[in-house]
């Protein structure tokens, strides 16, 4: 009764109502102009910045959290709600003194979070919004700030992040001066295009989900990088550069993946993608060759899949970090806050390294600890699957149109929905074959498939997805609106190798999939049906 009246007589305190828009006094600044300035480490504008004299900032920047950030030239940390910069200290130099960066007014202490990747750093103010800060590698003169996020073409109102903890979010920029290339399924290396790879993922619901933000996409939740686990993973942290995810849980088992939309499968309106075999096919020298020249070979699918990484002999905490560190897919440092030997620090690696190295620095250990288990326990942390479970008849290989053919004439899939083929009278015959997925989840890019041939016999196949570029917003998962997809099924290699012995097998791969053992299809998913071409 006490504390019923304690309450009762404090003061209502009523929480500011949340803004229905980013700030009004951030301009449109450079950020939706590729490819920017190459950075060179120059500091014209500095010495213009006034000193910080408070207390709270931090003396050295090694991880990559909401508060503290780093590039090739520049630290950055919030102390407080000021964002401060500073020379990145190089060869053992002593750091120089920590300065207030350039914000617009309506900003200032209003920021929560902020993450830096290449020369681009976004800020999150109180409500979520997202701000972007262009130039980032370069000298402070070029700094500038945009509120606009999002289609088209990055001139979009404005984005607020989907999740937003601590932790569990991150800028990801990938350009053609300080990264150049990325590699596809097959290991074979694709330069970036001028417009950049940038995107802000983001652990969402139960931590299985990996919502991600692109400055060109609609203001949507919708798009999402497949987690581990066929997406049932569940992380506690996130951290990513370069097109390259970091993500951990709770017992600290860890997952990396190299993902972005563009080198996925995504987006066929800049980028050409194929699921043969690009072997015997020269690398193009750019990305505007790669798009235009079939000589050349294409991005492969599907997409590359998680790795797992190797555990942390030691105490550690939710802190987990990663940055790029040269030119090429695998030059990417992974770090994770904390202790041995009673010395605090973080543990670090490159992304294909076997073994975890520690380096102490003796400073506070941001995140929480973790019960880091020897043993792997990724099947601990998994949500349900995903509850749909969807058949459909596999159409006959004599139509007009096909998804090969969408494929092979380079068409921007998104717009071309199999069941907009079927309304436009260019329907396809049945083929008498069944294609069945048990808890088809979108996001994930492989899961194991059915295909049921007319005589009742059963084929396990695997089934590839990816989601494409809409052309306006919509809801996460699968709902009553129909969800474009594209893909392929693929007869694992033991079983094609060996289908003479399987006559129903061997019937399906020479009558329906014409012989090859990986077959481009289109998919649209509604929560309750499925239609492929």
């Amino acid at each position: 009764m006490a504390v019923m009246a304690l309450i009762a007589s404090a003061p209502v305190v009523m929480a500011a109502p949340a803004s229905s828009a980013p700030a009004d006094c951030v301009p449109f600044g450079t950020a939706q102009v590729p490819p920017g300035l190459p950075s060179f480490g120059a500091r014209d504008g500095l010495v213009n910045l006034p000193e910080f004299r408070d207390s709270g900032a931090p003396e050295s920047v090694e991880l990559r959290t909401q508060t503290t950030q780093f590039n090739k030239f520049w630290d950055y940390a919030l102390a407080g709600n000021a964002l401060l910069t500073r020379p990145r200290v190089r060869n053992g130099a002593s750091p120089e003194p920590w300065r207030y960066a350039p914000l617009p007014t309506c900003l200032r202490d209003r920021l929560v979070g902020i993450s830096v990747d290449d020369d681009e750093l976004i800020a999150v103010d109180e409500d979520g919004w997202i701000y972007t800060m262009d130039n980032a590698s370069q000298a402070p003169v070029f700094w500038n700030w945009t509120s606009s996020f999002g289609a088209p073409l990055w001139t979009g109102k404005g984005k607020k992040l989907p999740g937003g903890d601590p932790g569990t979010w991150a800028l990801s920029v990938g350009s053609p001066w300080d990264n150049q290339t990325y590699a596809d399924v097959a290991g074979r290396i694709h330069f970036f295009g001028l417009a950049k790879m940038t995107m802000v993922p983001t652990l969402t619901g139960d931590g299985s989900r990996i919502t991600y933000a692109d400055p060109w996409l609609p203001d949507d939740d919708s798009y999402e990088i497949g987690g581990p686990v066929g997406g049932r993973f569940q992380s506690i942290a996130l951290s990513s550069s370069a097109s390259t995810t970091f993500v951990m849980n709770k017992y600290g088992d860890m997952y990396t993946r190299n993902y972005d939309i563009d080198g996925t499968g995504g987006d066929s309106v800049f980028f050409r993608y194929s699921w043969d075999d690009q072997g015997g096919k020269p690398t193009a020298p750019n990305s505007a060759f790669e798009a235009w020249f079939k000589n050349y070979a294409a991005i492969q699918l599907p997409a590359q899949d998680w790795v797992h990484q190797p555990k942390i002999p030691g105490e550690i905490t939710s802190a987990i970090s990663v940055h790029s560190t040269g030119v090429g897919p695998d030059r990417r440092e992974l770090r994770v806050a904390g202790e041995k030997d009673g010395r605090t620090g973080f543990w670090h690696k490159d992304v294909t390294a076997p073994v975890w190295e520690f380096a102490p620095t003796g400073a506070p250990l941001p995140g929480i600890a973790l019960r880091n288990s020897p043993a792997d326990r990724s099947s601990d942390t998994l949500a349900p699957p995903a509850p749909w479970n969807l058949s459909a008849p596999l159409p006959g290989r004599d139509t007009v149109v096909d998804a090969q053919l969408l494929v092979d004439w380079q068409v921007p899939y998104s717009i071309l929905d199999p069941r907009l083929l079927d309304q436009a009278g260019l329907k396809a015959g049945p083929s008498g074959y069944r294609l069945s997925i048990e808890h088809f989840d979108p996001a994930t890019t492989t899961r194991p498939a059915t295909v049921t041939a007319p005589d009742g016999k059963t084929i396990p196949v695997l089934l590839h997805t990816a989601d494409g570029l809409r052309m306006g917003p919509r809801g996460t998962g699968l709902d009553d609106q129909p969800r474009h997809l594209v893909g392929a099924i693929e007869v694992p290699r033991a079983a094609y190798d060996a289908r003479g012995s399987d006559p129903t097998l061997d019937a399906f791969v020479r009558d329906w999939s014409k012989g090859k053992r990986v077959s481009p299809i289109t998919l649209s998913a509604t929560d309750h049906d499925l239609v492929v071409r």
